[in-house]
């Protein structure tokens, strides 16, 4: 025994003058973020990013090369019959940090070594390796040692941290297994050891070996406990690594194989990252990335207009003449009532809320003949354009009475008449709950109200009866005048539609894809992300303003006319966070089809 210790203590200490410069380098504790990278940007929403990275006393953290050399003798059969030592060894491998360079080799041994998985950057090889290891023959550490320092010289890569992970349950040749240890060292790599069992010379082979290479021994009595031995392996030298961002208090982070990782809070702006690694010896180092975070939130935007000094809809003279669904089918029921009883409650309540401004006439179809006498002419201008006719219409709507057919193209036919010579801002809106039923081409009769300069807006109320509605159809009809569809399944929906489609309509721009749409005086916030938009107005002349949205702005988009001369103001508010995931979603979705429309028209020229 006292020869055998002065043999191993010359060798040690040859082998350390030999390679004292290799030494001081592999001794040198180094610590490396790996993800998130130096120029990573992360949006508001991400309010954590998980920190990976490499920590080593034992070489350079660029790569990480490390073999398994498990035991596969045969007193295994009786030690571990449940092949703890491939679980506890997998685990490290599905535990390791998926973003870091590592290769990973599997070497067996019993009386002699055997490369059963060459160095790979497949973790699942090196898996499938572990799964099908034999146990049989006796236990010869040397062999297994030689063999993966073989592999390391042939595949593995210069600065990368080289370990072997020694996994037995018994005793071998002392001094063959010394030697490979020392050989080890000579080449860079250190062994960490992992032992099965109580055996006392095993355990002084097993402790030394890992003493003279730079690495930690470990020994577990209950094969049970063998995956939580391998996770808890100090493999590249590292004590411990903890987390900060900008000077908070560090957290701990994971230790895997000399690997680490660990979730770190985010906040709007620069965020410093700091990784602080301690060595076993006590050494310390650490490691900085700056993560940037988008404030990615909406912005708001809301369009209004003052004429002369008080809110308006419309900066001009505004005529709008509203055509009203008087079929028999209006007798069908919504809210427990006739939907005509509905939409005249609705139309009398706003009528109250027009300005006084507001040019406004009454047409209604449908309310004069009988369906079955299939009268297609039955269209009245029930009030006309014209100065305090309040009152007027609101008497008309009392009087409407659901009889007949479907007749709209010609109801807009008949509209185009009775703006007269006014020249101004000029809409229909037309309320139905069905389609065409006298062979008229409403998007026809709306195409050609457009050539004069007059808008048709349609309200789709108390849609439901398939026979009835055709969505597309009344779709097409506003389409082809430039105007608004809106649907409308209750009361309230209702009158917040007619809000809409009576007052100047606007458009918001991004790029040549409208992405947004609203209506002077309605009070609609938008909500849109950061960026450069136009918002159009559908006045005469059209008003074109450009804008720009930062995060979190409220923005407040006045058009002012006073005389002939139309300006705008903007007011800006901050507000809290929205998320803006879904708005950019669907403008994504709104540019591609736009792009897809284009490529169409440009293929059909």
């Amino acid at each position: 025994m006292r020869y055998t210790l002065c043999f191993l203590l010359s060798v040690l200490v040859f082998g350390t003058v030999a390679s004292e410069s290799d030494a001081a380098e592999q001794g040198a504790l180094q610590i490396e973020i790996q993800s998130p990278s130096v120029d990573f940007t992360a949006a508001e929403g991400n309010t954590t990013v998980e920190v990976e990275g490499i920590a080593s006393a034992i070489g350079g953290v660029r790569y990480l090369d490390m073999i398994f050399v498990m035991d596969t003798s045969q007193s295994l059969r009786s030690t571990d019959p449940s092949d703890f030592r491939s679980t506890g060894a997998i685990g490290l491998i599905r535990s390791l940090s998926p973003r870091s360079d590592i290769k990973i080799g599997v070497v067996s041994f019993d009386s002699k070594g055997e490369v059963v998985q060459a160095m790979t950057s497949e973790r699942h090889l090196a898996v499938e390796a572990l799964r099908d290891l034999p146990r049989s023959g006796s236990t010869n550490l040397a062999a297994g040692l030689l063999t993966a320092l073989r592999e390391l010289e042939k595949n593995g890569r210069p600065d990368s941290s080289r370990v072997i992970m020694l996994f037995t349950d018994g005793k071998s040749n002392e001094r063959k297994a010394y030697d490979a240890a020392i050989q080890s060292h000579h080449q860079g790599a250190t062994v960490q050891t992992l032992l099965l069992g109580s055996d006392t010379k095993g355990t002084s082979i097993l402790d030394t070996v890992a003493w003279a290479t730079g690495g930690s021994f470990v020994q577990v009595k209950d094969p049970t406990d063998l995956p939580k031995a391998f996770l808890d392996l100090r493999t590249t030298g590292v004590d411990s690594v903890t987390l900060s961002v900008n000077g908070s208090d560090p957290v701990n982070a994971k230790l895997r194989g000399g690997t680490f990782s660990g979730n770190v809070p985010l906040v709007v702006g620069e965020n410093r990252i700091i990784a602080f690694a301690t060595s076993l010896d006590g050494q310390t180092e650490e490691s900085l990335v700056t993560v940037n975070v988008r404030d990615a939130s909406c912005a708001a935007l809301e369009v209004a207009a003052v004429k002369e000094g008080r809110p308006v809809i419309s900066l001009n003279d505004r005529a709008v003449e509203i055509v009203v669904d008087a079929s028999r089918s209006m007798w069908g029921r919504m809210q427990g009532q006739p939907k005509m009883v509905v939409a005249k409650e609705i139309l009398q309540d706003v009528s109250y809320w027009f300005p006084e401004d507001l040019e406004l006439a009454l047409r209604a179809y449908g309310s004069t003949s009988p369906s079955d006498s299939a009268d297609c002419a039955d269209s009245r201008l029930l009030v006309p354009f014209g100065d305090e006719n309040r009152e007027p219409i609101r008497a008309a709507i009392d009087g409407l009475r659901p009889l007949g057919q479907t007749p709209i193209a010609y109801a807009l036919n008949q509209a185009a008449r009775d703006f007269g010579t006014q020249q101004d801002d000029r809409a229909v809106v037309l309320v139905t709950d069905g389609i065409e039923s006298c062979g008229g081409d409403p998007a026809q009769a709306a195409r050609e109200l457009r050539e004069q300069g007059i808008m048709v807006h349609l309200i789709g109320f108390g849609l439901g009866n398939g026979a009835d509605e055709d969505t597309a159809s009344l779709q097409a009809v506003a389409n082809a005048s430039g105007g608004r569809y809106v649907t409308a399944g209750s009361a309230e929906e209702l009158k917040e539609a007619l809000v809409q489609t009576v007052a100047t309509s606007f458009s918001v721009f991004k790029g040549s894809t409208e992405v947004a749409s609203g209506s002077l005086g309605s009070d609609k916030r938008m909500f849109l992300p950061e960026g450069e938009y136009r918002v159009v107005l559908d006045s005469s002349p059209p008003q074109n303003v450009r804008i720009s949205l930062a995060p979190r702005d409220r923005l407040i988009v006045t058009l002012k006319k006073d005389g002939d001369f139309v300006s705008h103001v903007e007011r800006r508010h901050r507000m809290e966070h929205r998320s803006c995931e879904d708005v950019v979603a669907s403008i994504q979705r709104l540019e591609a089809s736009a792009e897809v429309q284009e490529s169409l028209q440009s293929a059909t020229q």
